[in-house]
């Protein structure tokens, strides 16, 4: 339900929203009170927490069903932030206490999810190929590309970019492009780019198990590999870039 907008006493919220958001990503929730008085949004999310944290584990009863969950003031302001792990279905249950704390504390405002933004590429998951931790790039440079790729790097003809990714330990940095017929030109491109390319041995496991074929590459301006497959009757091709030191 909806508090009425004409009462600024009465918590604004949308219960069906606010447990979806949850219970799609139970491991990493994140609740804004927007709110005229800050300090008071702030306390009304640390009973909120309280709450949560009195909601006792399914299988361990003598523990908290969160792993974690915290009230911290952030660039969203008051934020209640929390982690299920994978307990989705505690989701309205969860909501529930979250929204009688904060009813109770008095506190007035929007409580809403905190989404993050849409990622700059068509995500797709058959694109997702790299084992090492890396997170999404949230921008991309004036040319479409991670910003670690150098100047006049080739962007594959007709595809879309469906992935772009940095190493959380590393310098290097991935995107893939995907489109309806083989990337079978994309490796004379990089050559008249100056890539130096490698063919990797086709008997490693995992290329023989998907049918990829990748090369390692050298340039003047970094290091990397480009990787080629087929899924679901459509082709992608793979670049990771690591920029020279």
């Amino acid at each position: 339900m909806c508090g009425s907008c004409d009462n600024p006493a009465v918590l604004e919220r949308d219960d069906a929203d606010l447990i979806a958001y949850l219970a799609e990503r139970p491991g990493a929730g994140v609740f804004s009170l927007r709110s005229g008085d800050e300090a008071a949004a702030m306390a009304a999310l640390r009973d909120a927490a309280d709450a949560v944290r009195a909601i006792p584990h399914p299988d361990e009863p003598g523990e908290p069903l969160p792993n974690w969950v915290d009230a911290l003031l952030g660039d969203d302001g008051p934020t209640l932030h929390l982690d299920l792990q994978d307990r989705s279905d505690h989701a309205p249950q969860v909501i529930a206490a979250i929204v009688g704390a904060v009813e109770a504390a008095g506190a007035d405002g929007r409580l809403t999810p905190v989404r993050p933004p849409e990622p700059p590429f068509d995500y797709d998951p058959e694109a997702h190929i790299l084992g090492e931790p890396t997170y999404f790039l949230d921008e991309l440079d004036g040319r479409g590309l991670p910003p670690a790729f150098p100047p006049g790097f080739p962007v594959p003809a007709g595809a879309a970019l469906v992935i772009a990714q940095q190493s959380t330990q590393d310098t290097w940095q991935h995107a893939a492009w995907r489109r309806s017929r083989p990337f079978a030109e994309y490796r004379t491109v990089l050559h008249r780019f100056g890539c130096e390319l490698e063919a990797v041995d086709a008997t490693h496991p995992y290329l023989a198990a998907t049918g990829m074929t990748r090369h390692l590459f050298r340039h003047p301006a970094g290091t990397g590999s480009v990787s080629f497959y087929a899924a679901a009757r459509r082709h992608y091709v793979s670049v990771v870039w690591r920029p020279a030191a």
